[in-house]
């Protein structure tokens, strides 16, 4: 019994106790250009997490460029003068000399000329991009990080930010900054329509050729009819066919400077030592202008149910959405918590229901920030029926139990069960490594700064059960609903 209890207090404590020390660790500087940068001391192995994430993303895009956002994180990873180059003088007169042949091609295939000068300025086109690739080495930042024992190296483009990140050894640090640095002043966009080739590649296995890229598309552009949550992250086919190197060197110019950036270094630093370094290759890139002013449209309240169907040769599935505020209000936070109780586990309130008792749906699954963060956003929920059941079907039991949520308070054990949750899933955040780098990171460039993330726990602790109440009977109405319902081509529902 003593050793229960002894058990009960350690899981109590220690997430405050790890936040507390977390709190104690952090050093943040801030850079004459703007950058910011936060490093984390681990001295558990000999390994910093790094990752570089700026405030860019795809509601920045242009109409038009869909998806260049995205297309720009791939370029980054392409090397600079220094980096990648066989002939830097011979290769930039290669690439200039690929820019002007797609320019011609264009021009041609805009005035309708003939076939044949069509296919002669391809084939110059192809041949020019034969030349260029010749005087560059392939993958040149993944291939020198690889040779330098790096783990994880990636990117990820969202609709409001791109990260950088990798695990390399302490030792590497020089390296790493060297690199970056280097990259954020130099980029160049070498095998810039060999990569947008990839790109379609990837819009075709992700959206076109997936049902629930598909069906998400659908979902997002009838929910979103203004604001560019409505649009395809990735970009239309027709966008990325279209995309051209100057317009994406033009993007990357605008937007990704260090005043728009967080640098965040978790692992086996010495901040007062490494932050000479930091300041000596990054503080040379220029600050850039201030996030332009874009306008973005504000969504207009929805009115009405909107539905969609996709005929699809896959099984049926079902999307629902719901409009809601983002943070820092605090329903936002509220939301989460109803996320949890309707889907975090085998005990939830829908995977019970829909999966367990009804052997309704083959699976059932909920986000409380959907598709992005920095706007107002929507709640999903996403179930895929267990034959002969329909969507239809389904439909009907989660209202069911959202109608349950409006109208009866959730009970003490049920909240203290989806406070526990949040705080496990606050306890791995703060054990560090790449998680920890990235949460960091985002909670310094969007939400106020780094500190707010040891805020949180106890804005979840004090939400109750009222409260939960009022927000299912605020947001799950009919009028703030979208349904997107993947049919099968010639089949079920």
């Amino acid at each position: 019994m003593k050793r229960m209890v002894w058990l009960i207090l350690l899981v109590l404590l220690l997430p405050g106790a790890l936040a507390q020390q977390l709190r104690e660790q952090i050093r943040k500087y801030t850079l004459d250009n703007g950058l910011r940068v936060l490093m984390v001391p681990d001295k558990t192995a000999p390994v910093i997490h790094f990752n570089l994430m700026f405030d860019v993303g795809g509601v920045d895009e242009a109409p038009g460029l869909g998806g260049i956002a995205h297309m720009v994180e791939h370029m980054a990873f392409k090397g600079t003068p220094s980096i990648g180059s066989l002939d830097w003088a011979r290769e930039k007169a290669a690439l200039e000399a690929v820019d002007k042949a797609r320019a011609d091609l264009d021009r041609a295939i805009a005035n309708r000329a003939s076939q044949e000068e069509v296919q002669r300025l391809t084939t110059a086109f192809n041949q020019a991009r034969e030349e260029a690739k010749k005087l560059a080495l392939p993958n040149a930042i993944d291939q020198l990080f690889t040779n330098n024992g790096e783990q994880g190296l990636n990117a990820s483009t969202g609709y409001d930010r791109t990260d950088y990140r990798v695990s390399l050894p302490s030792n590497r640090l020089e390296l790493y900054l060297r690199v970056y640095a280097d990259v954020m002043l130099n980029a160049v966009f070498r095998s810039f329509y060999e990569e947008a080739d990839v790109v379609l590649e990837e819009r075709r296995q992700r959206s076109e050729n997936d049902p629930n890229g598909a069906l998400s598309e659908v979902f997002l552009r009838t929910a979103f009819q203004v604001h560019p949550y409505g649009r395809p992250l990735i970009g239309s086919r027709e966008e990325i066919q279209g995309y051209r190197a100057d317009k994406a060197m033009e993007f990357w110019k605008t937007h990704y400077h260090p005043n728009r950036a967080v640098l965040v270094l978790v692992g086996d630093v010495e901040p007062e030592r490494d932050i000479q370094l930091v300041r000596r290759y990054m503080g040379a890139i220029p600050r850039g202008p201030a996030r332009p002013n874009l306008n973005i449209p504000a969504e207009p309240p929805q009115a009405a149910e909107r539905r969609a169907t996709l005929e699809y040769n896959a099984q049926p599935s079902l999307l629902i959405g719901f409009h809601k505020p983002t943070y820092p209000n605090r329903d936002a936070y509220v939301m989460d918590m109803i996320d949890s109780i309707l889907t975090e586990g085998r005990t939830s309130r829908l995977f019970r229901r829909l999966v367990i008792q009804e052997q309704a749906a083959l699976n059932v699954s909920s986000s409380s920030a959907s598709p992005g963060f920095r706007y107002p956003n929507m709640f999903t929920i996403s179930a895929q029926p267990r034959a002969p059941r329909t969507t239809a079907d389904l439909e009907r039991l989660i209202y069911e139990e959202l109608e349950r949520l409006k109208n009866e308070p959730v009970g003490p054990q049920e909240l203290q069960k989806v406070r526990n949750q949040t705080r496990a899933a606050y306890l791995r955040v703060l054990q560090g490594g790449p998680g920890l780098a990235q949460t960091l990171a985002f909670y310094e460039l969007f939400f106020g700064g780094y500190q707010r993330i040891f805020e949180e726990e106890a804005i979840y602790n004090t939400i109750t059960a009222e409260e939960i109440q009022q927000a299912a009977r605020r947001y799950f109405t009919p009028q703030n609903r979208t349904v997107a319902t993947l049919v099968t081509r010639g089949g079920s529902r």
